[in-house]
């Protein structure tokens, strides 16, 4: 065989077990970290140094979709004015966390809260200043309840829910009560309340025996019919409840603060 053959044929091999390589570098081993990536469904998806620009492209396509998706389900879960959680979101973490935390034996606490007299706020202040005041109580929240377990939620209006996992009523109701108290020490001026010359709040607590099965509906109504014992005692105030001895229960206020008529 003549040497030019053989040095041709040599030369195709190199040739294509080059193209091979450079295939696998540049295209195959991109496209299948980019397809693990999207299948993964979870952090940023992975780049290939080297890799072809048309695989680049497709995977800053993919990334940018995936971005734009998280943020469409945040703006799907979070209410727009305080960045709070709202009802969809409610419902999609406790359909994961109610059955863990019977499981588990731990008790379960809701707390309803109410702006008191947030209507006559709007009026003399004018709906803007009633908006912030809500971004205020939204903070106030956050700094209450800071556990990565806890859900706090607007549900629309002046009334707001908060659902603590393995928190009893005594743990629940004390967290009520610093956040009752450090929304009236921020001392937002309300001189169209009965109760205070600043903004305040009445909250309703209800609490599950450990492990008990209870609906989150049950839980709701009884702090809610606990908020409305708030109301009759004169608000600002916290009242708690047990939802399995909501029909006997005769609540007294917890704390509250005294009116200024």
């Amino acid at each position: 065989m003549p040497i030019s053959l053989i040095v041709a044929l040599i030369a195709t091999v190199l040739v294509s077990a080059v193209a091979g390589v450079v295939v696998h570098l540049r295209y195959r081993r991109p496209l299948h970290a980019l397809l693990a990536g999207i299948e993964s469904g979870y952090g940023e998806l992975p780049g290939a140094p080297g890799a072809a620009p048309v695989v680049a492209r497709l995977a800053n396509k993919v990334q940018a979709l995936r971005d734009s998706n998280y943020r469409l389900h945040q703006q799907t879960i979070k209410d727009p004015l305080t960045g709070l959680g709202n009802r969809r979101l409610l419902e999609q973490r406790l359909e994961i966390a109610l059955p863990m935390s019977r499981r588990w034996m731990h008790a379960v606490s809701a707390l309803m809260i109410d702006v008191d007299h947030f209507k006559d706020y709007n009026d003399l202040y004018g709906h803007q200043a009633g908006d912030d005041c809500l971004r205020v109580i939204a903070n106030v929240l956050r700094d209450t309840f800071r556990r990565d377990t806890d859900i706090v939620v607007r549900l629309g209006g002046e009334e707001f829910l908060v659902v603590l996992l393995d928190a009893g009523e005594d743990d629940a109701t004390r967290l009520a009560e610093a956040m009752r108290g450090m929304l009236q020490a921020a001392g937002l001026p309300h001189q169209g309340s009965l109760v205070a010359d600043v903004v305040t709040v009445s909250i309703g607590v209800s609490t599950t025996a450990p492990g008990e099965p209870v609906s989150v509906e049950d839980m709701i109504a009884t702090a809610d019919a606990a908020l409305y014992e708030c109301k009759a005692h004169g608000r600002n105030c916290v009242i708690s409840r047990r939802v399995a001895l909501a029909a006997h229960a005769h609540p007294q206020p917890l704390s509250s603060a005294p009116a200024q008529l």
